[in-house]
């Protein structure tokens, strides 16, 4: 796109067209959905200290993080993509408010202390879309890229996962090795495994200022895809093995397991990415979001994992969905072009997100203040959330004015 001359810029849709485009990209619902979660997900800790939470915010807050915000980002995402990259029809408009009502219920049940249905809806969420993807197969026009292998291995991981914490809730006995992985395939697997292979394909082309639709060479749809795809299944199973370690009592093994591999298969799919090492302040938050996820990582091998693991979790996967969400809604509204650049309600976000990650760490270096402190923490994120909604969120009403395939944001790429 000519970066030199202004395009034309779309207003919001009227309701029925704007629903009508969100069943050919259902972010534009599940984003903001997601949003919800990423706000009520905090908002438990200040509740918990004023004595107003439903249910213990150790239980509440890990499943609205996890199964609520990430999921419904994730899922939108994917299912803004997926049919693209296929070549075959979107998700039908009755499956989007099944997985959309699902999410929902499943985040209320959680917030109110239902953890065995929310678990159980969960699962459902994802179940629905993978089925729908896997049916059409015989229809699929181009293949997945093999960096895929990655998030189908965290969406299945997180079902199971999802399904045995479920039943653990409802009183199934089962031995503390199955316990402990169950819990990491969710809260750790559907997190680390979809960033590392979304990150893998998506990120230099979400980056890049040229076209989107230059076709693959020979040698990267065969020798090239292959390589890629037993790279891929590798960097999986090895994580699903530092799980097991982790989960049998190993947890400095486990961990530095995970943490070297995240940060080979980052190193050999993204070296020094031109597109990753461009200007503007959503890829320079990019970057970041990769350096905290593996720090953190790394961090949580040696140290308390709770503390340390928000480096990952609120550092990387937050700020990453929030960088890699403004891009989209900004690319999809044919809005790209202004976030080439310094995006200054974005960079007081990242602030307030520093903020957040600085005093979640510093709530479990100082027992006596952890109260307090954990709800300025939730306070920090709530505001850092609330900046980036106002600054990225309207803008899902309004349509790509754009040519098919021009947007830098376009995330079929």
């Amino acid at each position: 796109m000519n970066t030199d001359v202004t395009p034309e810029l779309s207003g919001p849709l009227p309701p029925s067209a704007f629903l009508r485009l969100c069943v050919r990209e259902p972010y534009r619902i599940l984003f903001p959905l997601g949003t919800v979660f990423g706000f009520l997900g905090v908002a438990v800790w200040p509740l918990a200290a004023l004595g107003w939470a439903p249910s213990p915010p150790a239980q509440s807050h890990p499943r609205l993080m996890i199964e609520g915000f990430v999921g419904s980002f994730l899922i939108g995402f994917l299912g803004t993509s997926l049919p693209r990259l296929l070549e075959i029809k979107p998700l039908s408009g009755n499956l989007l408010l099944l997985v959309s009502v699902s999410l929902l219920t499943g985040s209320v049940l959680q917030l109110l202390g239902g953890q065995w249905a929310g678990d159980l809806l969960f699962a459902f969420s994802l179940l629905l879309p993978l089925t729908f993807f896997a049916l059409r197969f015989r229809a699929w026009k181009a293949s997945a890229p093999p960096s895929f292998i990655l998030v189908v291995l965290g969406v299945l991981g997180a079902v199971a996962g999802a399904f045995l914490q479920a039943e653990k809730t409802a009183g199934m006995r089962m031995s503390p090795l199955v316990q402990q992985f169950s819990a990491l395939l969710l809260f750790q697997g559907l997190p680390l495994l979809p960033l590392l292979g979304l990150s893998a394909f998506f990120l230099p082309r979400l980056y890049r200022g040229e076209s989107e639709k230059a076709q693959p060479t020979a040698d990267h749809s065969s020798g090239e895809r292959i390589r890629s795809a037993l790279l891929a299944t590798a960097a999986g199973l090895l994580i699903l093995t530092s799980f097991l370690l982790e989960a049998g009592g190993s947890r400095l093994l486990g961990g530095l397991l995970r943490a070297a591999t995240a940060f080979g298969y980052l190193a050999l799919t993204l070296p020094l990415s031109p597109e990753l090492l461009g200007r503007g302040t959503v890829a320079a938050a990019s970057r970041l979001a990769l350096g905290l996820s593996l720090l953190g990582l790394l961090l949580a091998s040696f140290l308390s994992p709770a503390g340390s693991l928000h480096l990952f979790f609120l550092g990387g996967v937050g700020l990453m969905i929030l960088a890699v969400g403004a891009r989209v809604v900004y690319g999809l509204s044919g809005r790209s072009f202004l976030l080439q650049f310094r995006f200054i309600p974005f960079e007081f976000a990242i602030g307030g997100l520093m903020a957040a990650l600085l005093t979640r760490i510093a709530a479990d270096q100082i027992p006596s203040w952890r109260s307090p402190l954990l709800s300025v923490s939730a306070l920090f994120w709530m505001a850092a959330l609330a900046l980036w909604t106002f600054a990225v969120l309207p803008f899902v009403l309004c349509p790509d004015a754009e040519p098919e395939g021009e947007s830098e944001g376009n995330p079929e790429a």
